[in-house]
């Protein structure tokens, strides 16, 4: 029994490790270079041990992908267990751990936005919607003019995605908190008026 315990803490390492090979390898000189033996020997392996791992790199990607996003519907709801319902501002925790998720998972998020060509932002965008229409639902403050309520999903949304976007564009140069809170301030904010500035 104890050594099949050992078995799979090895084989989790050996997967680790090539994963991290392989992230280190796209950020370094992108993905379409990085060969298996490339991978293999960064990671102190032979390539048969990385086909008893991965079919291929693709598949290897894919599992770092499917990694990366498992998680976060899960980190969403997290802080919430057992309630009804929590105000605007409570939203702050849910948010924390999504910044905290992409921090800790920095390298991975940089290697597969590489990789798949910006195709990683849709799908963190296809996942969070997923988890606001199946989890939960945000009502809104009564207004003269109703809202329709896929275009503030959308709108929402596509703020938070692109604000990860500008976060790992500036190479994570916040905390995951100052971020979490800089998205609470424009989620809750009006604006005010805008003014041109002409050259």
């Amino acid at each position: 029994m104890e050594h099949e315990e050992d078995l799979s803490r090895g084989v989790r390492r050996t997967r680790q490790a090539l994963k991290t090979a392989f992230v280190d390898l796209i950020l370094e000189k992108g993905y379409e270079t990085v060969t298996i033996m490339d991978i293999a020997g960064r990671a102190d392996y032979n390539r048969g041990t990385f086909y008893k791992h991965f079919v291929s790199k693709e598949d290897l990607l894919l599992d770092i992908h499917d990694d990366f996003l498992r998680n976060i519907s899960e980190l969403l709801l997290q802080p919430y267990e057992g309630m009804e319902q929590i105000s605007a501002a409570g939203i702050y925790p849910s948010l924390l751990q999504l910044f905290q998720h992409i921090e800790q998972h920095k390298r991975d998020f940089l290697a597969l936005s590489s990789a798949q060509r910006g195709k990683t932002s849709v799908e963190l965008y296809d996942t969070l919607r997923r988890s606001m229409r199946e989890d939960m639902h945000i009502e809104m403050e009564g207004s003269s003019s109703p809202l329709d309520y896929e275009i503030l999903l959308s709108y929402q949304l596509s703020a938070t995605v692109g604000v990860i976007d500008y976060w790992a564009e500036s190479n994570f140069k916040y905390s995951a908190e100052y971020m979490a809170g800089q998205l609470m301030v424009l989620v809750n904010s009006r604006m005010d008026h805008i003014v041109f500035t002409r050259n």
